[in-house]
């Protein structure tokens, strides 16, 4: 088996003005501006991290689980891999010892995969009018 050297980055954020329901994201011009903008509530960084699999939902940060109640979202960055960001909400801290929390994610995919993927011609199949006149509701 290879060695991975741990050297993923891994941010905790607090005070993203979304959640999972996806009804209050945010969509940005480009990655950049994305990335900028949502690292402005960065609340710990931690680096030289094992690599993290965006699909195993937790991870073991080494924080006091009392710095993290106030934290609702994260992002990390596996960097022998290359530069994706992935982004997740934080749904639950866990006390494991006094200098170690488990943090459950459930990774954000509208904001993850946001500019990897484009959208072919399409029919809207419901539209609301900007008025109630007779007619306005017609394809």
């Amino acid at each position: 088996m290879a060695y991975i050297a741990p050297n993923s980055i891994v941010k905790i954020l607090r005070n993203i003005p979304w959640n999972n329901t996806y009804q209050d994201t945010v969509y940005y011009q480009d990655a950049n501006a994305q990335y900028n903008a949502i690292t402005t509530n960065v609340k710990y960084t931690f680096t030289a991290q094992s690599y993290q699999r965006a699909g195993k939902g937790s991870i073991k940060i080494n924080t006091q689980v009392e710095n993290l109640y106030d934290c609702n979202y994260m992002m990390f960055q596996n960097t022998s891999f290359g530069l994706k960001w992935f982004y997740a909400f934080i749904t639950g801290v866990e006390y494991i010892n006094n200098d170690t929390t488990r943090v459950s994610y459930e990774i954000d995919v509208l904001q993850t995969w946001m500019f990897d993927y484009s959208l072919n011609s399409c029919f809207v199949e419901r539209e609301h009018a900007e008025t109630d006149n007779i007619g306005d509701n017609r394809v």
